[in-house]
């Protein structure tokens, strides 16, 4: 007896899907420095793996070696709130803020598209209130990513400015790769995909009790974490949902499933995961 699923409305895909590949990042003290003066820092660039970083007071700036990814913060930020009074922070001035260090940060590898407008919140609690009262501490303007119409997905493929209720900046970074186009490759179609899906291992090892809820499915361009190496940005399904079974009943899910048959010599580009032909395992 097989386990019942639950699929959504899915997305209408072309006969053929770009293929990117990511080019390797060629960061160095002396361009990180100069990144940092954007910003009026000046103090020495460290390598620390990973990383290269620069401190300042009161700000650090990190840039990630395995990409062109980077974030900047405040290390005196008053994150709790406390010494908050008067309105929550203006979205306006928040927005004129961002834009200004979306600009600073620089556009050059993708150009990001602005996703939403979310509120950073704190709860404070006192012994005369212990259930707690509710503050915006700042706005976060959070940006996107698309190639040829299909957006990047992922962790390594999104952007975000926080703004403090002075309107001053808070954090912000960059999760973004420089990229060429190295072709196309036939898709798979979403029925086949979601096919893949319900014989992957992961909802094989289901009981007949179990359920599985797709609650969305969406066509996009899979980035991995920014700290990580990456050769090919691989067309995906991207699947939410949540499992039901008698020990969990509502366990949420994301997963990947390959919207496109690449190559052997696709698979020697990226070496940092392995494509089976259901799921994609980053």
């Amino acid at each position: 007896m097989s386990v019942k699923i639950q699929f959504p409305e899915l997305p209408r895909v072309n006969r053929e899907l770009p293929l990117y590949t990511a080019l390797p990042p060629s960061w160095t003290a002396e361009k990180v420095a100069k990144l940092a003066s954007r910003f009026d820092m000046k103090g020495e660039v460290v390598d620390a793996g990973p990383w290269y970083v620069c401190r300042n007071e009161p700000w650090v700036l990190e840039v990630y070696q395995a990409s062109h990814s980077l974030r900047i913060e405040r290390q005196d930020i008053d994150a709790e709130g406390r010494d908050r009074k008067g309105d929550a922070p203006d979205r306006e001035a928040a927005m004129v803020t961002a834009k200004r260090v979306m600009a600073m940060i620089g556009d050059e590898y993708a150009k990001p598209e602005l996703h939403s407008v979310t509120e950073l919140e704190v709860m404070r609690a006192t012994r005369e209130q212990r259930e707690g009262e509710r503050h915006v501490v700042g706005l976060q303007v959070n940006y996107r990513y698309a190639l040829d119409g299909v957006p990047l997905v992922g962790p390594g493929a999104k952007a975000q400015v926080s703004v403090g209720a002075d309107g001053q900046l808070m954090q912000a970074y960059r999760f973004a790769r420089a990229v060429e186009r190295i072709g196309a490759r036939e898709s798979v179609a979403p029925e086949e995909a979601m096919r893949r899906f319900a014989a992957s291992e992961m909802v094989a090892r289901l009981d007949a009790r179990a359920k599985v809820s797709v609650s969305s499915a969406v066509l996009g361009l899979l980035a991995i974490p920014p700290t990580e190496v990456q050769s090919v940005l691989v067309p995906v399904y991207v699947l939410r949902g949540e499992i039901s079974t008698e020990a969990l009943p509502r366990q949420a899910f994301v997963t990947y499933v390959a919207a496109t048959e690449l190559g052997e010599a696709d698979a020697k580009r990226k070496r940092w995961q392995q494509v089976r032909p259901g799921l994609v395992t980053a």
